[in-house]
Formats: structure tokens, sequence, C-alpha cells
């Protein structure tokens, strides 16, 4: 490879990092992360089920029928 062929990569490379790190610095924005915040809470709930949707796993003792 040439002198100019290794410059030109390093400038290819240079520009790709820079668009990253600008890419990354929008995404992670204190705005942006509200913004996704924000859809998250709003959005709408998946289940409609009556029941607990966590059971917990606690002993408790369970009465006895009479017959």
């Amino acid at each position: 490879m040439s002198k100019t062929e290794i410059l030109v990569l390093w400038l290819l490379n240079l520009l790709a990092a820079a668009g990253l790190v600008l890419w990354l610095r929008h995404y992670f924005s204190p705005e942006v992360r509200e913004q996704r915040r924000r859809a998250r809470s709003h959005g709408r709930v998946v289940s409609k089920a009556r029941h607990p949707m966590v059971r917990l796993a606690a002993a408790a003792e369970k009465r006895k029928r009479e017959r």
C-alpha cells in the first residue's frame, strides 16, 4: 500500500469514528433518554389479565376444610 492509500484509510476511519461519537452523544443525551422513559411510561399495558403478575414464594399455612 502506498502512503496516500494509508492516509485515505486513516481519514475514513477518523470520519467514521467521529460520526459514531456524534451519534452516541445524541443517543445518550438527557433529552433523548427522557423521551424514551416517557414513551415507556405512557405505553399501553400488554397484559389485561386479572391475576397478579408476580407470584410470591411465601410459605403460608393453608386451613384444612371441615367435612
